[in-house]
């Protein structure tokens, strides 16, 4: 990032070649420098993706909110968060800095970027962001900050994954949906014909993502959806039973199992 006291206005178009790049930034949140920043003036909500926000320290995480309603139109549909967190953003460098709490819907997608500032963070820092100068401005006690775009980082933030269509298919008549984990393999009908088998290895090949493959691919599902009770009678006197040893090999697997639970959210440890 770089902040300076440039005179607020941008660098004459006469004397550069404009670019249609995004404004690609870096900056601090939460004590964290995070970078693939896209500073999107027409976004109306702020969106830090999970694999960003799987990447903050532990004590941060527990401060997620449970989602309370969709994002309209991100990704052209109605999409549910997967939560919300409020961070402390800073942008610049000092003596040029300017900070503010941003509150941030988490989604869980593939993309290259990390985080998606909208107008309401635009709003906060009074910031200005020029594609076609590649730099954004916004004013601090210190005079006008300003900050360049990553070099070489828009034209890969403009890739977005979209899933891979290379889907495994074993003899026996079962595929693997998703090539991370081929471990994992569902059956297609073997009365299908090879035209109908081809199709549906189509259709599944975009919607991976509705597979769970890891205990991070369960989380973000409303209550409203989707919610798990014991069927007990709350009349009945819990009785608590005496622990029980576990050969080493299962205690072990079952103690990695608990902790992918933990990694991913789904427990907590108290």
């Amino acid at each position: 990032m770089n902040g300076n006291t440039n005179p607020s206005s941008s660098p004459s178009l006469f004397n550069i070649n404009p670019s249609s790049d995004p404004v690609i930034i870096r900056a601090h949140i939460s004590n964290c420098q995070i970078g693939r920043i896209y500073t999107d003036t027409g976004a109306g909500a702020e969106v830090m993706f999970e694999h960003c926000f799987m990447q903050l320290p532990e004590n941060i995480k527990w401060e997620k909110k449970a989602a309370t309603s969709p994002l309209a139109g991100f990704n052209r549909t109605a999409t549910w968060s997967v939560g919300s967190i409020t961070l402390e953003v800073i942008l610049g460098t000092l003596p040029f800095q300017s900070a503010a709490d941003i509150e941030f819907s988490i989604v869980k997608t593939d993309s290259r970027y990390n985080v998606i500032l909208g107008r309401n963070s635009m709003q906060k820092f009074s910031a200005t962001a020029s594609t076609v100068h590649g730099m954004m401005k916004f004013p601090t006690p210190a005079g006008v900050a300003t900050i360049r775009t990553q070099e070489m980082e828009p034209i890969e933030c403009m890739q977005i994954f979209k899933g891979t269509s290379d889907i495994v298919v074993h003899d026996n008549g079962y595929v693997s949906p998703n090539p991370k984990h081929p471990d994992q393999r569902i059956q297609i009908g073997a009365t299908l014909s090879t035209n109908a088998k081809d199709m549906l290895c189509k259709l599944l090949a975009p919607n991976i993502d509705v597979f769970a493959c890891e205990p991070s691919d369960m989380t973000g599902v409303p209550r409203e959806i989707a919610q798990h009770r014991l069927n007990v009678n709350p009349n009945i006197t819990p009785v608590i039973q005496k622990k029980r040893a576990m050969a080493f090999e299962r205690s072990e697997f079952l103690d990695n199992e608990v902790q992918r639970l933990v990694d991913a959210g789904i427990m907590k440890k108290k």
